[in-house]
């Protein structure tokens, strides 16, 4: 009896070693660590700044690491809620090297936050380190980061009369920002790449856009056939250009345009590029236009002439 007590007592502390020593065999395998964290704003809107917060992270081992992923979570310094958290994956680390990761988290521009970064290896928990911040409030905001981006710009060949090409122009704009974005101003206009003469413009709105949604704004444009152009699109607040996208369109098939490299100049028709005239008021309305030619001064001194040669011709006769 006393025996089996013994190998069970035996069995149990070897048991137990042995899940010591895996213990901390697993902890010391392990070399990576947090060496620094910084911290800076990103974008800053009326109500939410967008943190960057860089994490240094070394492995100061002799081989390369695991998986290593990063857990960033921020917490309100005066209620200690949770306000946001992301996750980012920094994958293996070479041996003796430290990896910078970036991490983006929105919070509201008010009071302070405790910043927390949790270190994994291979899903293992390993380290944390903890920064605070404060003073978000006094963060002045970017009054002309209206949130509208100009993601992508489309052209569609709609008509062509004469010499001149109407082009559908399909702006693609994305809100980036916290909130529903103004109506505001946007310039579309079309400039021709050699001479860098203005082909067309036209004045349209962006339309409210709902943060993370993206719309499709379209107008049209009229410009002379066989030329290349860059269209751009410049969006207006204030007076201020905010946002500016451009794209190429090539109607020219005998060349091809980078839009960024020196453009060598050739023969221009100007007159291709004058704006067309607009029709007058009364035009519009019906009336008659004004045709050269002579007054009725004129004309009476006409009449008066010939009457006068035609009295001296029968004197003659």
């Amino acid at each position: 009896m006393h025996r089996k007590i013994r190998i069970a007592l035996l069995c149990g502390i070897l048991l137990l070693s042995l899940m010591t020593c895996g213990c901390l065999r697993d902890f010391e395998e392990s070399r990576l660590r947090v060496t620094d964290i910084d911290i800076s704003p990103e974008r800053v809107t009326s109500t939410s700044v967008l943190l960057n917060v860089t994490t240094y992270v070394e492995n100061y081992g002799n081989e390369g690491s695991g998986e290593a992923k990063l857990l960033l979570k921020a917490f309100d310094s005066a209620s200690g809620l949770l306000v946001g958290e992301t996750t980012t994956t920094a994958g293996s680390i070479d041996k003796s090297k430290t990896l910078p990761v970036s991490q983006l988290i929105n919070v509201e521009r008010e009071g302070g936050y405790r910043i927390d970064v949790v270190l994994f290896e291979d899903e293992k928990r390993l380290r944390q380190r903890s920064v605070s911040i404060y003073g978000i409030g006094d963060l002045t905001p970017n009054i002309n980061d209206i949130g509208i981006r100009i993601q992508e710009m489309d052209f569609l060949v709609e008509n062509v009369t004469g010499s001149r090409v109407t082009i559908g122009v399909d702006l693609y704009l994305t809100n980036e920002g916290d909130f529903t974005s103004e109506d505001l101003p946007m310039l579309v206009k079309a400039r021709e790449v050699d001479a860098g003469l203005l082909a067309d413009k036209v004045w349209i709105t962006t339309g409210s856009v709902e943060k993370e949604k993206t719309i499709i704004n379209s107008c049209e444009i009229a410009v002379p056939d066989g030329y290349n152009y860059i269209v751009e699109a410049l969006i207006w607040k204030n007076d201020t250009i905010v946002e500016r996208g451009e794209g190429v369109v090539q109607l020219n098939p005998k060349r091809t345009i980078p839009k960024d490299e020196e453009i060598v100049s050739s023969d221009i028709r100007v007159e291709d590029f004058m704006p067309e005239p607009e029709e007058r008021e009364y035009m519009e309305t019906g009336a008659k236009a004004k045709t050269p030619g002579f007054t009725s001064a004129m004309t009476g001194i006409a009449i008066m002439i010939t009457i006068c040669i035609l009295i001296r011709i029968r004197r003659h006769e």
